[in-house]
């Protein structure tokens, strides 16, 4: 099984980024009770820290892989989601755009349009921007 580290080191370098290019990233173990219990990462509203959940299945699948940065899909993933994160983290903007920045990322990483994990995130997308109104203040709110 590969260190929290290495398994961000994989995403990064998909990106490549440096951690240091982000805000601060913060490993959990699990997400808070406030947090979607679908979530694999989130950020805090007054909080420049990205949190990534290290039991999200993304993260799970890349640190248990055979060989290392071995499950190039959960390394775009999760490259994908620290840049989702990032988009909030930086300018508190809202769902539609930090998924639109996801999915560019994406693409960027040959999972574009098509692909088995574009189509995941998109339902993704779908779903948190159908929900109510009072939902998403809920949810910036936690961010």
């Amino acid at each position: 099984m590969w260190s929290a580290e290495a398994v961000l080191v994989c995403a990064l370098a998909l990106l490549g980024r440096s951690a240091e290019s982000f805000p601060p990233i913060q490993f959990v173990g699990v997400a808070p009770s406030d947090v979607s219990a679908q979530a694999e990462a989130f950020v805090r509203v007054n909080d420049t820290h990205i949190y990534i959940i290290t039991t999200g299945s993304s993260f799970q699948r890349l640190q248990r892989a055979r060989d290392r940065c071995g499950d190039l899909d959960a390394a775009r993933k999760l490259a994908s989601m620290l840049v989702h994160e990032e988009v909030h983290a930086r300018s508190e903007s809202d769902e539609a755009t930090a998924y639109a920045a996801q999915l560019t990322t994406l693409s960027s990483l040959g999972a574009g349009v098509g692909s088995p994990l574009y189509g995941d995130v998109s339902r993704s997308m779908r779903h948190a921007l159908a929900r109510p109104r009072a939902d998403l203040l809920r949810v910036m709110i936690v961010r």
